[in-house]
């Protein structure tokens, strides 16, 4: 068994107003993006997920608890947000959570 790695990416808006102004099409797929990383926290792919505060500056954090960066890429590539266009990956990248509060 190959040992969980984590991987740290960033996800962001299509659309700079996202935040405080989603449109009724928005609101469903994020409905979809939440409770798929509901989904994936309960099958333990997921570490942490969140969106930053900053509504002129919008962007979400999602730390993967995984064997790989393809199985990482995959299920960040199968979120229903990225999938529906609403919302872009940024960045993604293997990372090492030296301290953490557990």
């Amino acid at each position: 068994m190959t040992q969980k790695q984590h991987f740290f990416s960033i996800i962001r808006p299509y659309r700079q107003d996202f935040i405080v102004n989603p449109k009724e099409n928005e609101k469903k797929v994020m409905s979809d993006h939440f409770y798929y990383l509901k989904s994936l926290l309960k099958q333990n792919k997921l570490y942490l997920a969140g969106p930053t505060l900053i509504s002129e500056d919008p962007f979400g954090i999602i730390i993967f608890e995984t064997e790989t960066e393809e199985e990482a890429r995959e299920l960040l590539e199968n979120d229903p947000s990225i999938k529906a266009g609403i919302q872009k990956i940024v960045d993604i990248r293997p990372i090492r959570l030296s301290l953490t509060k557990k």
